[in-house]
């Protein structure tokens, strides 16, 4: 996007079919962008939009980046919390734990060690440990 005389211009660099968020947020990371794919996880290569990976099926999930250890934070559909590593290389799944029952489509929330995770009847909250500093 660049800034003319005229106003702003825009060029198409690549476009892709390769992720289908539907309501689905993305992350961006490290020159990636990682989200669901019609229900599967994915990552894509900004520079060209090739796809990375495929993998990871969590429905209509919501995610937030902890940028500091290079892991999303995965809300799947139905409530389960999932860490998986934000790599372009591989899909790796690391850890697995339930969240909320019930189905939910709300993002988690997380501010220094409480993550916040809710569904359209009631909401949850974890203290999670802090890293050294």
């Amino acid at each position: 996007m660049t800034l003319g005389p005229d106003g702003w211009a825009t060029e198409e660099r690549w476009s892709t079919i390769r992720l289908k968020p539907y309501f689905s947020d993305y992350v961006v990371h490290g020159g990636h962008a990682y989200g669901s794919d019609g229900g599967v996880m994915a990552s894509i290569n900004l520079e060209d939009g090739d796809r990375n990976w495929k993998g990871g099926r969590y429905g209509h999930d919501q995610l937030v980046l902890l940028a500091d250890q290079d892991v999303l934070l995965v809300i799947t559909e139905e409530g389960e919390l999932v860490l998986v590593a934000a790599a372009p290389d591989k899909f790796t799944e690391i850890a697995r734990f339930p969240g909320i029952d019930g189905k939910r489509w709300s993002h988690p929330v997380l501010v220094r060690d409480l993550l916040l995770v809710r569904n359209g009847e009631g909401m949850v909250a974890f203290r999670l440990p802090l890293a050294d500093s």
